[in-house]
């Protein structure tokens, strides 16, 4: 289909380069158009980022910012009516959810979030998503447009040729709608940590006794280099660890080179989560543990006896 016009947006400057790239791959035809959007505050590389990606057009904000997902909704809602695109792609972060699902509702749209593909066939938008925790995708069409998509982050496509000139057009941030009354911001402790990008990840489940025995994953990651991840009842229901280290279906995806889980059972929402993993190494006391039909290498014993062993093997 040609005079695709797609606008690309994430909180995360990264993201929104995946989503040029995919839009570039989607409606590739000369009449097409690829717009991103780069919020007050940006980075200054941002713009050469989404130009190098393939953007055609970059929508430099400026202004007021709330920085949140009623923020999004309100720029976003703004350039839609300004624009007028036939598709808007967005990252599917927690934060831009959120942002999704307060756009679709103040402008009437259809949306669909969590999507791992997305296609264009004959004037209506195909995408694909994990269903069943994972076992199972499910292909959806949405007839109606515009729409709004929110693509899971690493869902690209290969860098397209630049676009042949690169416009750029100013606009100031609309005020988000004032129906709360921001009364205070805390950032959460420890919450630094992008799981995501680990190469190594040590990650605990409910085989670990007492919070106090946190040490000796800790001690297990310093050895390997690796990040500390956890189950949803250690950060959810304990609080031993921020949600940062969540990992799982309603937690964050993961892609490391190297991941040990450490009692874990293997719940079929953490192993959604992790099951893209290159080599996992699992113990577990319980030698039908799930997680053991996940992994490459398999260790049934004690956690308390194993890990100060690996700690031991592993320290120089």
């Amino acid at each position: 289909m040609s005079g695709e016009e797609i606008l690309c947006y994430s909180e995360e400057g990264a993201i929104t380069a995946d989503l040029v790239r995919l839009a570039r791959s989607l409606a590739p035809e000369a009449g097409s158009r690829v717009r991103a959007v780069v919020p007050p505050g940006a980075d200054p590389s941002l713009s050469d980022l989404l130009a190098k990606a393939g953007a055609h057009s970059l929508h430099l904000v400026s202004g007021k910012w709330g920085g949140d997902a009623l923020a999004d909704a309100a720029l976003l809602g703004r350039l839609v009516r300004e624009l007028r695109p036939t598709l808007v792609l967005v990252g599917s972060t927690k934060r831009g959810r959120e942002a999704v699902g307060r756009l679709a509702g103040a402008l009437d749209l259809p949306a669909v979030t969590g999507v791992t593909a997305l296609h264009l066939n004959e004037g209506t938008v195909l995408v694909e998503r994990e269903a069943l925790s994972g076992n199972a995708v499910a292909t959806e069409r949405i007839s109606r447009r515009p729409a709004v998509v929110a693509v899971l982050p690493g869902t690209s496509a290969p860098d397209p040729p630049p676009a042949p000139t690169v416009d750029r057009s100013e606009h100031v941030a609309p005020e988000a709608p004032t129906l709360l009354e921001r009364v205070e911001v805390r950032g959460k402790a420890g919450g630094q940590l992008e799981i995501e990008k680990a190469e190594r990840i040590v990650t605990i489940g409910r085989g670990l006794k007492k919070k106090e025995d946190l040490g000796l994953i800790e001690a297990l990651a310093r050895s390997l280099q690796a990040e500390v991840g956890c189950t949803r009842p250690l950060a959810a229901e304990a609080g031993w660890l921020s949600d940062d280290h969540w990992i799982g279906l309603t937690g964050h995806r993961v892609h490391p080179k190297l991941y040990l889980a450490i009692g874990v059972s293997g719940a079929v929402q953490h192993l959604v989560g992790m099951r893209s993993s290159r080599v996992v190494v699992a113990l577990n006391k319980d030698a039908n543990a799930p997680i053991f039909s996940q992994a490459d290498y398999k260790i049934v014993g004690d956690l308390y006896q194993v890990v100060p062993a690996l700690v031991k093997a592993l320290t120089p």
